[in-house]
This record gives C-alpha cells, sequence and structure tokens, in this order.
C-alpha cells in the first residue's frame, strides 16, 4: 500500500491502519506530505482541527499534485481553488446519503449513513457530481423518496470530485468514523475501501477492521459464559447505580435517560429535565431488585428515597382530597398531566417495590392511584390517553363526567397496563368492578383487532402491550376463551420474533397510526414516528416493543409453559445486545432504543423528535428488561399476591374517601 498521510497519529483512519501493521508515512505539514509522496501515490490530507476548517489547498498544491500524478484526498478543506466554500455548519436532522454507483455494489446509490454531529462545509458550485451528499430525507436504510432537489439548496456535497483535477474532496471528516461513531460500519468499511483503493490503485488496500466504541457485548453467533445472563442483570444494576440518580431535596431522583443525539465526539448528553414519576418509579424497581439479590443496602435506601419522591406532593403526587385529580401521579415533577399507561407502570412498579422491601408505607398511595385512574375511565373501561388538570376539568366538571362517558379507544399503548393494574388490583382486593372494567374493554379490544386498533409508533408494540393484562385474566379467571385471546396475541407476537430472539417491528394501516414513518421527506424529525419505514425493515424497538414482550412472555409462561421459550430466545438477544463501552462508561451496560438484527448494530430511521434510534430510556427500557432478568434469577413473577391481606383492610376506607362507592 501506497499511501502519505497528512494528520495526526491520532486520526481514526491512520491508527486503524497503523494497527494492522501497515507502512504509512506521515508529515505534519502538507506541504511535506505531498512533497515526499512518491510519483504516481496516494495522498490523504485529513481534518485535525475538525470542526473548525484549517486546510487550505492553493493553486501551487495543485500543481505539484498534476506534475507528481498524485492522488489525493483532501478533507473538510476551507478553501479549494474554483469552488466556493461558506462557514462550518451542523446538521440536525440531514444524514449522509450515498449518491452515486462510486461504491456499488457493497453501498448502492441512496443508502443512508450517519454521520453523528456533523459539521459540513456547504460547497456552493454548480458542475459538481457527489458520490456522498447530506441531506434530510426519510427512510430507514434507503432514502426511499429520494434526494431533495438540488436547486432547492437542501442537498449539501460531502465526498466529491474537484473538476479537472485528481483530487477528491470531503466536505465533512469522513475520516472520523470511530471516534464519530458513524453507521452502519459495514457501509463506511466499504467506502474507504473504495476511497483508498482509488488513491493506490496499483496496490491492494485492507477492508478496516475496527471494534466500535459503543459494542454490544456479544455477536449473534458468540459463543456466551454460562453466566452471561446474571452478569447482564448485574452491568444493569451498576449502570442505574452510577449513571441513573440524582439528588433531590429530600433523597434520590432517577432521570429519564441519555438523548439519542450523538455529537462529533461520540458523546451523547443526559436527559435531566422534567423528571417523570414512571421512570422513577420503574428505576426504584431495580434498585429494589439490586437490594434483595445482591443483599445491598445502599440499593434498599435509595429505591426507599426514589418512591419517597414519587409519593411527594407537589413533585408527583396530587393530595388535594376535592380535587377531581385526586390520587393520580403527575407525568413529570410538577407536570399536572396524566397519562394512564405512565400511571399504569407507576403502580406496576410500585407495587413490585413495595413487595421486595416488604415495605407497606406505600400501600395508600398505590390504592388511591389505582382507584383514581379507574374512577376517570369510561364505562366501556377505556381512559382518555391523558387527562389535565385543570383543564380537563372545566367549570366545575368532575371525575364522574370521564366515569360516565361511552368512551372506546383500542390502543393497548395507551390502554391495556391500566386493564392489567385492574385486575391485579381485583386480584388483591376482590373489588369486582375493577374485574369487570378490564374485562369488558379487552373484550371489545379483542374484537377490533387488528383493522379497529389505533397504532402509537407501531402495530407490533400493541400486540406486545396485551400479554401482561391477558396473562394477569388467565391467571384470575382460568377460561378458554381468555386463553384463547392470550394464545391469539402471542402468536402474532411469535409471528415477528426472528431466529435471533428478536421481534420485529411492522406498521399496521396508515390511517390508524398515531405516529407512523414520515411519509415525505420534508416530515422527518417533525414529530414522534416509527423506527422503521416499511415492513420488512429489519429493526427491534426496544422502547416500544420488545421490553413490554420480555415482560409479557415472562408472565404469560406462567399460564401457558410453551412461551417459555419465547421468553428464553428474547433473553438471550437482550443479553447479546446490551452495550459495551470503556470510553463512553455511561453507556455500559445499558440497552438503546432501535436495534438492526442484521446489521447487529444500533441503528434505525431516527425520525423521532425526542426518542430516536439512539436513546437510552432509563425507565421503559432499561428497568423492565433488568427486571425481567431479575424475575428470572429469582423465579418470580411480577404477579405477586402477598399484599392481599393489607389491600382487603385499606380498600372500604379507600373506595369512601374517592367516593366511588356513592357514584355507582
Amino acid at each position: 500500500m501506497n499511501l502519505t498521510f497528512y494528520c495526526s497519529e491520532q486520526n481514526d483512519l491512520f491508527r486503524l491502519l497503523i494497527g494492522q501493521e501497515r507502512h504509512c508515512p506521515r508529515f505534519g505539514e502538507i506541504d511535506a506530505a505531498l512533497e515526499h509522496a512518491q510519483p504516481g501515490s496516494g495522498v490523504l490530507l485529513l481534518a485535525d482541527a475538525y470542526p473548525k476548517a484549517e486546510l487550505e489547498l492553493d493553486e501551487r498544491h495543485l500543481r505539484l499534485i498534476r506534475d507528481k500524478r498524485l492522488r489525493v484526498y483532501a478533507e473538510y478543506p476551507s478553501s479549494l481553488p474554483g469552488l466556493d466554500i461558506g462557514s462550518p455548519r451542523q446538521a440536525l436532522w440531514e444524514r449522509g446519503v450515498v449518491s452515486s454507483e462510486r461504491f456499488a455494489p457493497d453501498v448502492e446509490a441512496l443508502s443512508i449513513l450517519a454521520m453523528h454531529g456533523c459539521w459540513f462545509l456547504p460547497v456552493r458550485s454548480s458542475g459538481l457530481t457527489p458520490h456522498l451528499v447530506l441531506a434530510r430525507i426519510a427512510g430507514y436504510d434507503k432514502a426511499v423518496f429520494g434526494l431533495p432537489p438540488e436547486e432547492a439548496g437542501e442537498t449539501h456535497p460531502l465526498l466529491f470530485d474537484l473538476p479537472g483535477t485528481s483530487v477528491l474532496a470531503g466536505a465533512s471528516k469522513l475520516s472520523h468514523f470511530v471516534t464519530g461513531r458513524y453507521g452502519p460500519m459495514a457501509a463506511w468499511q466499504s467506502i474507504w475501501h473504495g476511497i483508498m483503493a482509488w488513491l493506490d490503485p496499483e496496490n491492494p488496500v485492507p477492508l478496516l477492521q475496527w471494534k466500535p466504541d459503543v459494542a454490544v457485548r456479544f455477536g449473534k453467533q458468540d459463543a456466551v459464559p454460562p453466566s452471561y445472563e446474571s452478569d447482564a442483570l448485574e452491568l444493569s444494576f451498576r449502570w442505574f447505580e452510577q449513571h441513573v440518580l440524582f439528588s433531590t431535596e429530600k433523597g434520590k431522583g432517577a432521570m429519564k435517560g441519555y438523548v439519542s443525539h450523538i455529537d462529533h465526539q461520540g458523546r451523547q448528553m443526559r436527559l435531566v429535565s422534567s423528571p417523570r414519576a414512571d421512570c422513577a418509579a420503574e428505576s426504584a424497581m431495580v434498585f429494589a431488585y439490586d437490594a434483595v439479590l445482591n443483599s445491598n443496602p445502599a440499593s434498599r435506601k435509595t429505591a426507599e428515597q426514589i418512591m419517597n419522591y414519587v409519593w411527594s406532593a407537589p413533585a408527583f403526587l396530587n393530595d388535594r382530597k376535592d380535587s377531581p385529580a385526586y390520587g393520580l401521579a403527575n407525568w413529570y415533577d410538577r407536570g399536572p398531566i396524566f397519562y394512564g399507561d405512565d400511571n399504569a407502570r407507576v403502580l406496576l412498579a410500585g407495587l413490585a417495590v413495595s413487595r421486595l422491601l416488604g415495605d407497606e408505607r406505600w400501600d395508600d398511595h398505590l390504592l388511591r392511584c389505582l382507584l383514581a385512574n379507574w374512577r376517570t375511565a369510561g364505562s366501556s373501561g377505556f381512559r382518555r390517553n391523558f387527562l389535565r388538570y385543570p383543564e380537563s376539568f372545566p367549570d366545575g366538571r368532575g371525575w364522574q363526567h370521564y366515569k360516565s362517558e361511552d368512551f372506546i379507544s383500542c390502543a393497548p399503548h395507551y390502554q391495556s397496563y391500566l386493564w392489567a393494574c385492574y385486575i391485579w388490583g381485583y386480584a388483591l382486593t376482590g373489588y369486582e368492578p375493577l374485574l369487570a372494567t378490564a374485562k369488558q374493554a379487552i373484550r371489545i379490544t379483542m374484537d377490533a383487532y387488528p383493522d379497529g386498533w389505533t397504532w402509537t409508533n407501531g402495530l407490533t408494540q400493541e400486540i406486545a402491550r396485551m400479554l401482561l393484562p391477558l396473562s394477569f385474566l388467565v391467571s384470575v379467571e382460568d377460561t378458554p376463551e381468555h386463553r384463547g385471546w392470550l394464545e391469539r396475541m402471542s402468536g402474532e407476537l411469535l409471528r415477528q420474533m426472528q431466529p435471533c430472539g428478536a421481534i420485529a417491528e411492522k406498521i399496521g394501516a396508515l390511517e390508524n397510526g398515531k405516529y407512523p414513518p414520515p411519509q415525505s421527506n420534508e416530515a422527518y424529525g417533525t414529530g414522534e414516528a416509527a423506527l422503521l419505514q416499511n415492513d420488512g425493515d429489519p429493526v427491534c424497538d426496544l422502547l416500544y416493543t420488545a421490553n413490554f414482550a420480555f415482560l409479557g412472555f415472562h408472565e404469560a409462561a406462567e399460564v401457558n409453559e410453551q412461551l417459555k421459550t419465547a421468553e428464553d430466545r428474547l433473553a438471550d438477544f437482550l443479553c447479546r445486545i446490551q452495550l459495551s463501552s470503556d470510553k463512553h462508561p455511561y453507556l455500559h451496560g445499558a440497552w438503546m432504543r432501535s436495534f438492526d438484527y442484521r446489521l447487529w448494530e444500533y441503528w434505525g430511521s431516527s425520525a423521532d423528535l425526542g426518542w430516536g434510534a439512539w436513546c437510552v430510556e432509563s425507565g421503559w427500557t432499561n428497568a423492565w428488561i433488568a427486571a425481567v432478568m431479575a424475575m428470572r434469577q429469582t423465579g418470580q413473577r411480577l404477579f405477586d399476591l402477598s399484599a392481599k391481606d393489607r389491600w382487603q383492610r385499606r380498600l372500604p376506607a379507600l373506595l369512601e374517601e374517592m367516593g366511588v362507592e356513592q357514584a355507582l
């Protein structure tokens, strides 16, 4: 290989080649690199100062390149003869797109590339034929609607030939692919193989190999140690302990996670604004499992502190008895918005914490919150996706308005975990109306499947959400009909399960989708969205589907042992794709949202405005995965009736306090 470098020793590309024992002369000055390069060889002028643009090529350099018949890759140049190059700009929703056949067949035209935190130099010149561009485009791994029109100024050249020369210019730092965590990995391997093969056509060039700075623990076919699942759980425990907690005036809270945006140094920032009740309670559950499994008194104290925070006013608890929102848990700290599915997970996690710690101090809060949600559900058992206080209660409107309304919404994402809570509440108290409400709503929902369902980010997640209430229902009323419902939903989910254990996403009819894939380039990044663009995209969603399917299969396996195999396969998949990173320790032991089970790396259409492909969510994703692994290790299930005597004693007073019996 006959390549000369102008770069620092720390450049990703240079380090990899040296690590593969390639001879690569390196110089600290552009002139020296060009002058020492052998005639007819290749030269790489790389962007050490990125995101500052300091590389300058002038006519003198071009004459030397021409006279020596050099082939040159010039990266992130602030000036090139004949081109109008603007000041550095940072991409927001733009992604890299292959715009020629130069790298085909390995990387086809319109293939999408991730260049995280990309800074680029706008090149204003007609007549260029770029090989890579930067543009806001929709798609999973291909730009399905093509590229935006060039005349609109929305497509920016990233890699192009400088006309009349043997210079290949990059308008960003393409050699930053390791530090910047570019993806997909295989595409960047092929792109750099193609660039180096052009620079040095007379010699074979290597296919670059590297371990990503943020990797997964095991490959799809790797042999795993016997302890790999317990090791995964321990890594998750330590991740929560070291990277999720924050201090409050009264103790501890749990942040929501880490944002999907990855900056040009490969970093992800903490998402600490507006702490949420569901994430906090779910995180407390993880600490409670750590306290039990590892006899960890510090984790016990942390779980207690977080739960006290969740049930404190005015942070999350609505404690005014004269309020129609009495007993409900705020969506976020001092945010009186009440999503039913979020309240449900506060209840599910809270019950688990109470049992694990043997602590009944939160019993009244839990039972009151259950009744508060139930009394704001309609006559058919469905609750508004969310209520706000005071906006949802104008002119003296009380909770009775919502209890009596005929409202139906077959959207398991928002509804089904409350049904699970009602069934569990019935099993703990014997209060029949809770069970009747859940059964009525479940029957309507099952009759409406699939065409009458509203799906949120995909149809698979809605199916996954149904496993928990149906498992609970079979636990309290084991009838052929109830088993049939569970078998139908689990069967639908098993059809989406891949040989590796991943659960593939699919979308339903677009008209039934609340947050469908973007239907134009312009729509990318403007709202919540699915991770896939079309059915068949090989993506598994760990924020909305796989996590809740894991919980659902675990509970369902208690009433249908044939589903234990599915649970085990999903557990194996999750253990393998747990994050591993020395460079970014705040990600080590966590799970991100979007995993491509063909590429075997975290990847997806990151169109979601808030929770993109690389986000790390503490509660929904990481807490439930860890909790189910802990249940598997202890031989327990979520549905536990040890608090039955206590709840039965507390129920009459709380029914009277909430005014429920009078209303009925």
